[in-house]
């Protein structure tokens, strides 16, 4: 049987690259995997950006992700400690339990969508499958006894997973491309327990807009729609700036969105330009000053700045700028 690699699995879809924290010590690598994890959205941000997370709202995420907040410190309490300490246990039982599955450890490492780069997956654990020459996704869970009664069984009793936690997994299929995996929890009965799940690409395409609408409102520094919960925190918020009038004008809205319309085509018309000037520079190479042809000429000329006195340093002072940023539609 061949011996399979994470860098296999991501040559198989073609859709991801991998990223390796390589620090040292534990505290850098989880200090570099904090810091990476701002850069996108991740498996475990989906439930929140979806209103799934009781214990979270997009608004807050938005929050942290901006840097106006810094996430809870959460390292410490029991049932993460718990949770660490007992994922290495029951992905060794998985692999126990299942010795048609290679199961690959996916510590240290997340994976980033090349279609949608914003999207990261860091998983517990890879699964190949011989058989049918495919991966999946292995996501280890624990939960007390009344979330395992609750949270893991559907209203006649049978076992389940969780809607918040099918987002995450969700999310880890349109990162990575794999078509299936399995959930094994520990969820305070006898033995942990089992649930395999399959690609729904209706879902798929689902949460690959809702993290990218979410991830609009980062880049943009837009608040989102708030929730009631929300509303209380961000009274502190004002909805206008300072000084700010809202009217009704059909002309404003009109030369706002042409100048919006030109300020893009203007941006991909210097990426353009760009682009051809690396081109040209690449047909000019390093030992010509030009090149001429037919009515053209493109090359390097110098141009010599006199001496000048050094500049005293400015005081501080304030600059009134013109911007328009369009703003979301209710």
């Amino acid at each position: 049987m061949k011996r399979v690699t994470v860098d296999m699995a991501a040559k198989a879809t073609g859709l991801f690259d991998v990223h390796r924290f390589r620090q040292r010590t534990k505290t850098d690598r989880e200090s570099a995997w904090r810091k990476f994890r701002a850069l996108g959205v991740g498996g475990s941000d989906m439930s929140t950006i979806l209103g799934l997370n009781q214990y979270s709202t997009p608004y807050e995420l938005w929050l942290e992700k901006t840097g106006r907040q810094q996430p809870e410190d959460i390292s410490g309490k029991w049932a993460i400690v718990k949770g660490n300490a007992l994922e290495i246990e029951l992905r060794r039982r998985f692999r126990q339990l299942h010795p048609e599955y290679q199961v690959i450890d996916g510590t240290d490492i997340s994976l980033v969508s090349k279609e949608h780069p914003l999207m990261h997956a860091s998983l517990d654990g890879f699964l190949y499958d011989s058989e049918s020459d495919s991966f999946g996704v292995l996501e280890i869970k624990t939960a007390n006894a009344n979330r395992g009664r609750t949270d893991w069984h559907d209203g006649d009793g049978e076992l389940t997973a969780p809607a918040y936690y099918m987002a995450q997994v969700t999310h880890y299929m349109a990162v990575t491309g794999f078509r299936w995996g399995y959930f094994y929890a520990d969820i305070g009965e006898s033995e942990p327990v089992e649930v395999r799940f399959e690609r729904d690409d209706d879902d798929i395409n689902a949460v690959i807009h809702a993290a990218e609408d979410f991830w609009g409102y980062v880049q943009r520094d837009e608040m989102p729609q708030l929730t009631g919960a929300d509303v209380d925190k961000a009274q502190s918020m004002p909805p206008y700036p300072d000084g700010y009038e809202q009217v009704v004008d059909h002309e404003f809205d009109d030369l706002a969105a042409m100048y919006s319309t030109y300020a893009q085509a203007e941006s991909n018309a210097k990426k353009a330009k760009e682009k051809i000037a690396d081109q040209l520079k690449a047909m000019v190479g390093a030992e010509r000053e030009g090149l001429i042809s037919g009515g053209w000429k493109a090359g390097y000329r110098t141009v010599h700045y006199k001496e000048k006195p050094a500049i005293e340093a400015k005081p501080a002072y304030d600059q009134r700028r013109f911007t328009i940023t369009q703003l979301k539609t209710k």
